[in-house]
């Protein structure tokens, strides 16, 4: 059946018209604008996203390819989605949650394993929530052939292009390179990369991950960190250094090197952990006021921000910065305050894992995802129970605690970001692909 829907997108991409696929939605490469009327504040979004020297003009019947007009094909995308669609690409999931036979304990419990490869359940569950990305763990990743037929799969059989990300960082976070089925460098623990005081070391890590994961079908990387360590005789594996200089220049060098691969970058935790646990019970805080927090390690992510894709969130108390007894993670003072305000960070925002404990355990399931939103986060990471997290989003905007101008704002930043790395370039192709197997396997039946 999915075969049969992909030879069909490609063969009414091939012939140019407007819209395509069982909803409606416009072809991926050429779209037509249906609705003149935007509201003030999705205007001045764009405006910020795409600065021009001249105001552009925008008639009816007007079409918009990805290369000639990259910043109109972004709106007039979002102005033909669904509201489900929309709500849809705000959330990064594990793949595991696509397969939705399973109970949400094993899809968020790494010990037991997961979906290797795409099978009807998942398909349904990518048509009905349009998810934005798909999060690979390493119960997910069994060999080279497995992964880049699964990733494939994933991007073939969703409505719009897919991020797919892993946290392939190096040493013990590595479950590519850890894994004995993949012939790919694993380099050591980001301490020892710290050691070295060589920004250009950290730049080799992300220029070589980056390139194997290029090659199995991923296209983000949930790196690098930029937390720094508090104890200058014990950094933490994971992080670079507890000088701030060199966490800074390393994490921009990273960054550097995994751009050069094609990958894209998620910079985290911001603004830092420090070297305590994120995955304990109780939501980790830091009591300084802001211009200390700054000083200590929030300074670490500010020379990132003008070249990360996207920007991860933690879960941190911060009771001297925000009054609203939330962690930075659903804090609107912090996301739209401190990030988007203060720091003018104009990328996508991503929170931490709404599946840990520390929230799962200590806020209402169904609310996690709404405060993220409303806070200012574009994107719902790994949500515990993504019917309920999606479907509470959606109710969120149906009764008006959420405006639909809010969601559109986060969608347009999610979609230039994958049309700047040319996602549904990459998308277009695959369907092309998809068609000519399809044909293939008719002519031979």
């Amino acid at each position: 059946m999915k075969k049969k829907f992909a030879a069909a997108l490609a063969l009414i991409m091939s012939l140019s018209m407007v819209s395509c696929g069982n909803f409606g939605r416009p072809d991926p490469k050429t779209l037509e604008r249906v609705n003149e009327d935007q509201d003030s504040s999705r205007r001045s979004l764009v405006d910020e996203m795409f600065p021009t020297d001249e105001e552009s003009s925008v008639s009816d019947n007007v079409e918009y390819t990805i290369e000639d007009d990259p910043e109109n094909y972004v709106k007039v995308t979002v102005e033909n989605m669904t509201l489900e669609e929309k709500i849809g690409q705000l959330f990064f999931v594990r793949a595991d949650a696509l397969e939705t036979g399973y109970e949400n304990k094993v899809v968020n419990d790494d010990s037991i394993g997961g979906v290797t490869y795409v099978d009807d359940m998942m398909i349904d569950a990518l048509e009905k929530y349009h998810v934005g990305g798909v999060v690979l763990m390493e119960k997910n990743i069994m060999d080279e052939d497995k992964l880049i037929k699964l990733t494939s799969d994933l991007q073939v059989n969703s409505d719009y292009p897919l991020f797919i990300g892993v946290e392939e960082i190096g040493g013990e976070l590595a479950p590519i390179a850890n894994n004995k089925n993949f012939a790919v460098p694993l380099f050591g623990n980001m301490n020892e990369v710290g050691e070295t005081a060589e920004a250009a070391n950290a730049k080799k890590v992300g220029k070589t991950i980056g390139k194997y994961l290029a090659s199995y079908g991923i296209n983000l990387d949930f790196a690098p960190i930029a937390d720094v360590s508090l104890n200058e005789d014990k950094v933490k594996e994971s992080n670079f250094a507890a000088d701030l200089s060199m966490v800074a220049s390393m994490v921009e060098a990273e960054i550097d090197g995994l751009h050069e691969a094609g990958i894209m970058t998620t910079v985290k935790h911001f603004p830092g952990y420090g070297d305590g646990s994120t995955d304990k019970s109780k939501v980790p805080e830091n009591g300084f006021l802001w211009e200390r927090i700054m000083e200590e390690s929030g300074l670490a992510f500010t020379g990132a921000l003008n070249k990360t894709d996207m920007l991860m969130v933690g879960h941190i108390m911060l009771p001297a910065v925000s009054d609203d007894g939330l962690p930075a993670s659903m804090s609107q003072q912090i996301i739209q305050g401190k990030i988007r305000d203060e720091l003018k960070f104009r990328g996508v925002v991503i929170t931490d894992a709404m599946s840990a404990k520390c929230i799962t355990e200590n806020y209402v399931k169904r609310e996690i995802a709404v405060n993220a939103i409303i806070a200012g986060a574009d994107m719902i990471l790994m949500p515990y129970d993504l019917d309920e997290a999606y479907d509470s989003v959606l109710k969120a905007v149906e009764d008006g605690k959420i405006s639909e101008a809010r969601i559109d704002k986060s969608v347009e930043r999610i979609l230039w970001l994958k049309v700047k790395n040319h996602l549904f370039d990459d998308y277009a192709a695959k369907s092309d692909d998809t068609s000519k197997d399809t044909d293939s396997d008719s002519s031979e039946s």
